[in-house]
Formats: structure tokens, sequence, C-alpha cells
């Protein structure tokens, strides 16, 4: 399935999402393996440990596999769910004690990123390649004369300090999904620089200027200060180097002094700040050594990266309560069978010791995928990555309770809901940076992903009881709504969903 190709996807006034691939009779398909695994887990004998019951079931149902990868598969099931409900008992402590899942997810990643490029973390942002590549372009143009010789100006470094300010801050516009972009009023051949006329400008998305800037780089303050005096700039922002900002800012208490552009009301995006010894050294590495200076991942800092990560993952983690098709898929399958209580699964769904059932769900997953019943999941896909989705279909199925019984709000239930899709893209996260997965792998996870998980959420829910499986489902009914409409102030809505929150595993 192509998720760029939105006919792909169709959306209903119910919030169903019609996917091809996985329709009804899936779903069912899907129910029965879950329900089988289920009362095998339930009837399994007390001296077998959890492990090797769910290696006997896989080697049961994949009987192709030798017995050291069943053993393999069972522990990955339960290793990453281990690895889930850890991030998400951290993730609520963290919460509870006054943090926010930003800066949760930042510190996450920086423990993972540990020994690893900024690179490696930072792939998902294609994008800003096509920026990256820009910025070199202009910066050679900048310190090369046009025979291609490196231009040995001796003020080479205050032009080149004009050009990684612009460069920084577009990379940074890139990042944000920032209109603004800035430019260096370079004159064109022929032409000479006017008295008094800007040195870089930033525009918005429609070319009009928004705030213009002088770029001042003296050897000292005093210098700078000077350099200030002789000119007419009260119609622009002065730049000046980093570690000159206080004492010219004092020089020039009327006048807008920064050490970087942009980082104003009206542009929240802003460039990195340069010193006078930093724009000198690029200049003597490049007139000296034919080094010239280019941009890299390294200009990103891990900690914006994964803030850009996180705050998608919780609008994802909105946009997956919206969508109900799992749950009817669910309800549809079990329907006319005979549902009794299963108090192993309504005990461990309402005191959260589940650990078990969701490796065993996982495990049944697995199977649909690699018997072809769940096709639209690709066959050797991860136990791993495939646990992650079942967690949050099983967890979000404890909150739904919770809201229908009183013990939470719709706004709550929704906060949480959105902690554990967090917890989910952290653990993908951290798969793909260990190489467990290739990212184009992972396309199926925004809209599949939040379907299987409901499917499997409502067929739990329905082991624990029809009462039990009734409210969960009639929740996830009432609460997509509110889900669509906080969802849509972010994004185009439930429709755009395909495309949309494919950004988040584009690394």
């Amino acid at each position: 399935m192509n998720f760029e190709n939105i006919e792909d996807i169709d959306t209903k006034k119910d919030n169903n999402l019609v996917i091809d691939g996985f329709d009804e009779k899936s779903g069912k398909e899907l129910t029965k393996i879950i329900k089988r695994f289920m009362d095998s887990y339930k009837l399994k004998d007390k001296s077998t440990n959890d492990r090797e019951w769910l290696s006997c079931e896989l080697k049961k149902e994949l009987p192709e596999l030798s017995d050291i990868d069943v053993k393999k598969l069972s522990d990955e099931c339960f290793d990453e769910v281990e690895k889930f409900d850890e991030n998400l008992k951290s993730l609520n402590q963290a919460i509870e004690n006054g943090s926010t899942k930003e800066s949760w997810f930042n510190k996450k990643i920086e423990e993972a990123s540990i020994g690893m490029s900024v690179n490696d973390v930072g792939n998902y942002l294609s994008s800003i390649e096509s920026s990256i590549t820009k910025s070199n372009t202009q910066m050679q143009r900048v310190i090369t004369n046009m025979n291609g010789t490196i231009n040995q100006n001796m003020n080479l470094d205050g032009f080149m300090a004009e050009q990684y300010h612009v460069n920084s801050f577009n990379m940074n516009a890139e990042l944000n999904k920032s209109a603004y972009r800035a430019e260096v009023q370079a004159p064109g051949v022929g032409e000479t620089y006017g008295k008094n006329s800007f040195d870089v400008v930033i525009k918005d998305g429609s070319g009009k200027i928004a705030h213009q800037y002088q770029m001042k780089y003296g050897a000292t303050a005093k210098d700078t200060i000077r350099m200030i005096k002789h000119g007419n700039y009260n119609n622009q922002r002065i730049v000046v180097p980093a570690e000159q900002l206080e004492e010219v800012r004092q020089a020039f208490p009327s006048k807008s002094i920064e050490a970087s552009i942009g980082g104003t009301d009206r542009v929240k995006v802003s460039s990195g700040s340069l010193t006078k010894a930093e724009a000198k050294e690029m200049q003597l590495k490049t007139q000296q050594e034919n080094i010239i200076p280019k941009e890299d991942w390294n200009h990103f800092k891990i900690k914006d990266l994964s803030t850009n990560i996180a705050k998608n993952a919780g609008i994802a983690g909105l946009q997956a309560a919206a969508i109900t098709t799992g749950f009817d898929m669910a309800r549809k399958a079990m329907s006319g069978e005979k549902i009794e209580v299963d108090e192993t699964i309504e005990l461990a769904l309402k005191r959260g010791v589940d650990a078990g059932i969701k490796a065993g769900v996982t495990g049944a997953v697995k199977v649909g995928v690699e018997k072809g019943i769940v096709s639209i999941i690709p066959k050797g896909t991860p136990a791993g990555i495939i646990a992650d989705v079942v967690c949050v279909g099983i967890e979000n199925v404890k909150i739904l309770e919770k809201v229908n019984s009183g013990d939470l709000t719709m706004t709550e239930g929704l906060d949480l809901m959105g902690r554990t899709t967090t917890s989910m893209v952290c653990g993908i996260e951290m798969a793909v940076q260990g190489s467990m997965i290739g990212a184009a792998a992972l396309s199926w996870i925004p809209v599949v992903g939040p379907v299987v998980g409901s499917v499997v959420g409502g067929t739990i829910g329905y082991m624990a009881g029809s009462k039990f499986g009734e409210a969960v489902h009639k929740t996830a009914k009432k609460i997509s709504s509110t889900a669509k409409k906080v969802a849509s102030k972010a994004w185009e809505g439930v429709k755009s969903i395909g495309r949309g929150i494919k950004s988040l595993f584009s690394w």
C-alpha cells in the first residue's frame, strides 16, 4: 500500500478508515488468532514460565521455524513489551514531577544516542537535505572568485558571517516548518554595495521583507561600535559577534543589536550565533588550507530533532484516538460468540500486570503477519515493532475503560493516549537507530498501526467480558469525535493522516 496515494485511504463520517488490504475479514481472522493465544495463555501450566509458553505457541503456529528461532522470537516479544512498559512508566513519572512529554523524549533519545552522530538520530528530516545543499552552494559562492580560486579579501570573515547566519536560519526554518527564509543581499554582477544597504533580509512566504539586517563584525567591541557610528542604520537590526553583544548594546540602547537573525515576536525562528574568533577561523581555514565550511546534520542539536518528533507523536496519539475502525472490527468479530468473563485478562487490565498478555498478543499478530492474514504489515517485520503497536492498543483500552467508569475525564484520557503513542515512537525511534529495521518498512504504522492496535485492544476488551468490551467500544466512539476536533487544529484532519503522520516515520 502506498500511503502517499490518498485514494488508498477513505474516511467516513463515523471516523472509520477503509484500508485496502485490511478489511473486516482480515480483522475477524486476526481476532481468532488472538483468542487462540489468549485461551492457551489462560490454561497454561503454572510451572511453565511465560516465555517458554509463547515459544511453544509460536512453534505450533509457525512449525517451519526452528526451536532457536521461536525462542528468539518469544524473547523479542517480551523484551520489547518490557521496554515499552518501562518507557511509559518513566514518562508518567516525569509528567507527575512537572516535566513534559517533549522533555522526557529528549532525554530518552539523548541517552540512546550516546556514541552516535546526530546524523544517525536526525535522518528522518530528509527535507532538510536540500536546505543543507543549498546552504553549502551559497557559501561556496561567497568564498570563491569567478575563476574558482579562494577569495583572499582580508574581510572575508564578515561575508562568511553573513552567509553563516542565513544558512543557519534557513535550516532551522526548515526544521520548524516555518515559511520565513533569509537571504544575503549581495549585489549582482558588475554592481557594488550601496551605502547603508541591507546585508541580510528575512522574507515571509509571499516574499515580503519582515526584517532587514546590517552585519558588523569588528575585531573588538570598540571596533564594531565605531563601524556602527559611521553609518545610518536606523531602519535595520544590527548583528554583531556573540561575545561583543552586551558591550555594543550598552553603546546603542535605542537600537536593535543582536547576535543572531530572527528570534523576534514576528519571526520566531532564529539563526545560531557566531563569535568573531569563529568567523575568523572559518576565513583562515578557507584561505590558508582551502577548507570550505559546510553545514551538516551536526548543525542541529539532538534536542531540536527529538522535540520535533515528540510534538508530532502527541498529535499522532490524537489521530489514533479518532480512528474507530479496529474497535468496530473487533465488535463484529466477537458478535454472536458466547463471551464469558476471563478473569485473567480482566484482572490484568485493571491492575496493569499485563506483560504476558501483551507479549502473547504480539506473538499472535506476528503469526497473522507471517501467514498473510494481516498482509498490510510486511512479512519479516520484527516482533519488537509489532509489540509497540500492540502495547498502544492494550494501554488505550485500559484508558477508555477508566474514562467510561468516570475515573478519568475525556481530556485526561486523550492526554494519556498521547503518552502511549509517545512511548511507542520512542521505542521505534531507538529500534531504527539501532538498525533493527529500515525506515521504509515502517510506512504502514501511521495508518494501519492504530487500526491493528484497536482490533487488538477491542478483542482483549471483549475477552475481559462483554460488559467490559461494550464499554470500551462505546467510549472509543465517543472520544473519537473530541480527538478529531483537537487534532484538526494541528493538521488538516483525519483524511490527511496518511500523508501527515507519515513524516513521523521518514527517518
